[in-house]
């Protein structure tokens, strides 16, 4: 199996046992009697490893390589699924958000930073990657549920435990897949603020969590709109996951659009579609409508992840791609922890509609700056 392949499955893997796990939390945590305002705050404990050592994950990844940061990042991951199928109570599931979350930090920076340094087409295998990502984004809440519904949420942990044996393993018997040639980091002290003076690269970061937001924004707030004009529940599912589909089939065809324009200009693009049809969807009601639009906002939002992840490669000093990635993570999760709050206070002042017209502004701030990258 061709190396960037061989990454992609093992990510798949881990990032399988994060999104799975927090259908397990959320469900576990309503069965204890949490309130749906603790499950939110269960919820965003995953981000907090993250922001707390993206920058030191990914300078980790360059001093000593990707590794053993990928083997902590496992290791984190399979304890917080043994910890969560031996105890079943809500400190529990705590210590399980915060055991992933570092987990995910970890193997994530590195992995990425892995591929980023793999011989061949950079955009190609970062789309590659990223196809990982709506792999486990469908798989991972899909064998949540059945496992919860058919043996219990101790099982559905021990489920997922089994997948970090597959990057253990792997990553313990073929050392030779992260033995990369990847640039030396500086001699020095390294200051992780120098990176966002660096105009190009603080553009990219900006993106990131400006796109992150924008992904945020439309699955947290599609369920309030369609329930808003009387959506079935199941229709409402349905608008979601050909969105889901739509950024799936966008990342196969990516490396041949690139292959006929910048990456630049294909990132401005695709932000310029995708704020288009944000303006217009609090038009929409019709099922077919809704359908549509958010197949193509998806193809527009599907673009971002790669496009930025390899601009963000090709702008990191030498030495310092995995600070980059780390950087790239404190800024998706910040988008992540920030979006659910401030845009329920913004709907509820001004309505679902100006949510999807502020989405449409942030998409068009996106597709600016990707110009001017």
């Amino acid at each position: 199996m061709a190396p960037v392949y061989l990454a992609t499955a093992l990510h798949t893997a881990i990032h399988a046992c994060f999104t799975g796990s927090k259908v397990i939390l959320s469900l576990l945590a309503l069965e204890l009697g949490s309130s749906p305002a603790l499950v939110g705050a269960l919820i965003a404990c995953y981000s907090l490893a993250p922001l707390a050592l993206g920058v030191y994950s990914g300078r980790l990844a360059d001093t000593i390589g990707m590794r053993i940061p990928m083997i902590f990042g496992a290791v984190f991951m399979a304890l917080a699924m043994l910890v969560g199928a031996q105890w079943q109570t809500l400190a529990a599931l705590f210590a399980v958000a915060l055991l992933v979350g570092a987990g995910f930090v970890f193997f994530i920076v590195s992995v990425q930073n892995l591929v980023g340094v793999m011989p061949g087409n950079r955009a190609r295998n970062y789309s590659i990657l990223t196809v990982g990502y709506s792999v486990s984004n469908f798989i991972g809440p899909l064998i949540a549920g059945y496992a919860i519904e058919y043996g219990g949420h101790a099982t559905a942990f021990l489920v997922f435990s089994a997948f970090t044996l597959v990057p253990l393993c792997v990553l313990a018997l073929n050392p030779a897949l992260t033995r990369v040639a990847a640039p030396k980091p500086p001699d020095g002290g390294r200051n992780a603020l120098e990176l966002l003076r660096l105009p190009p690269l603080r553009q990219q970061i900006i993106i990131t969590g400006l796109s992150m937001a924008a992904w945020e924004l439309f699955v947290f707030y599609l369920p309030i709109y369609g329930h808003g004009i009387g959506l079935a529940p199941s229709l409402i599912g349905i608008v979601l996951s050909v969105f889901a589909v739509a950024t799936f089939l966008v990342r196969f065809v990516l490396s041949w659009i690139i292959a006929k324009a910048p990456v630049e200009h294909v990132l401005a693009a695709s932000m310029l579609l995708a704020a288009c049809v944000c303006a217009i969807f609090p038009l929409l009601t019709e099922p077919y409508a809704l359908i549509s639009a958010s197949f193509v906002l998806g193809l527009g939002l599907g673009c971002s992840q790669p496009l930025s992840l390899t601009l963000s490669f090709e702008r990191s000093p030498p030495g310092r791609s995995g600070e980059v990635a780390g950087l790239r993570l404190i800024a998706t999760n910040l988008a992540r922890f920030v979006v659910p709050l401030a845009s329920g206070a913004f709907g509820s002042t001004l309505g679902v509609g100006a949510v999807f017209w502020m989405n449409a502004v942030n998409l068009s701030a996106i597709s600016w700056l990707a110009k001017r990258s």
